[in-house]
């Protein structure tokens, strides 16, 4: 084998190391999967997300941001994946009257037409966003209604 080769060997696994090197940190830092119904139809689930991952504390998040978040999920020892939106950010007053939602006593959105729920007015702390997903009735168990308002720890990103 002469030199030639050896170089043209060499420059091919260089690139080849290269393009596997940037899959795998685009793969592990900048995409995650939406795992369950709780975005439909605006996000199918399965659905591969380009996220921020530096977008993780409420300050750099805004009312309507999509993001994703770590759950626990209870007796099974998992984390789950769960997408959700942003409707209020630390300090809001948050509620749900009938379906609709109101931000600091203004109404926000359209109603769910499958919900009549209730939810009293809370206060979304410091450091925290509370997060409901588009198909409410796929995503009670798993957002801000049922858990209480997202710590940033838990947040992974915003979607691009």
């Amino acid at each position: 084998m002469t030199m030639v080769h050896l170089s043209r060997y060499l420059k091919i696994l260089v690139v080849f190391i290269l393009i596997w090197g940037g899959m795998f940190v685009f793969n592990n830092y900048g995409c995650t999967r939406a795992d369950g119904p709780e975005m439909q139809p605006t996000i199918p689930s399965e659905k591969s997300l380009t996220l921020d991952p530096n977008a993780r504390s409420p300050k750099d998040l805004q009312r309507d941001d999509i993001i994703v978040y770590l759950y626990d999920v209870a007796q099974k020892g998992a984390t789950r994946k769960v997408t959700s939106r942003v409707v209020g950010l630390p300090g809001d007053r948050v509620k749900i009257v009938k379906g609709e939602i109101f931000v600091n006593n203004e109404k926000i959105g359209s109603a769910d037409k499958k919900s009549v729920e209730d939810y009293a007015e809370i206060m979304v702390p410091r450091d925290t966003v509370f997060a409901i997903g588009d198909n409410r009735s796929g995503s009670k168990e798993l957002d801000s209604r049922k858990i209480g308002p997202i710590g940033s720890w838990a947040i992974v990103g915003k979607m691009r």
